[in-house]
């Protein structure tokens, strides 16, 4: 699913921090959005229809009470999400080249690659 720009600032700044946060919470640790304070709401709604949010608690926020929300899914999955709409055209050796580029590879990321590949050739056979 598409998310705007918007859309996805908003949601980085959830799965940066990995929290609850209520709209103001979101504004104060969003500092470089492009998205106006008054339409928050608005895009967090928005998020909500599109599976991406979901309304976690309520909390005390000066006199009023405020409601808090977290993501339903992952940075992961969606990111594979998005990869699973161009599937047919990427090959999957070209997206892994391109994801790691210039980066280095931890030890531990290699090892699951390699279990992954030797499930992979196992399962062909």
């Amino acid at each position: 699913m598409y998310l705007t720009q918007s859309e996805m600032e908003i949601m980085q700044t959830y799965w940066k921090y990995n929290k609850p946060m209520s709209l103001s919470e979101l504004i104060e640790a969003s500092p470089e959005r492009t998205w106006k304070d008054r339409s928050g709401f608005s895009i967090i709604n928005n998020l909500i229809k599109k599976g991406f949010l979901k309304e976690e608690s309520y909390i005390h926020s000066g006199k009023t009470i405020a409601r808090t929300f977290s993501p339903i899914i992952s940075c992961t999955e969606y990111m594979i999400s998005q990869w699973g709409d161009y599937s047919g055209n990427i090959k999957f050796s070209q997206l892994f080249a391109g994801l790691l580029g210039n980066k280095k590879m931890e030890p531990d990321d290699i090892r699951e690659l390699d279990k992954l590949i030797a499930k992979n050739k196992k399962d062909l056979k």
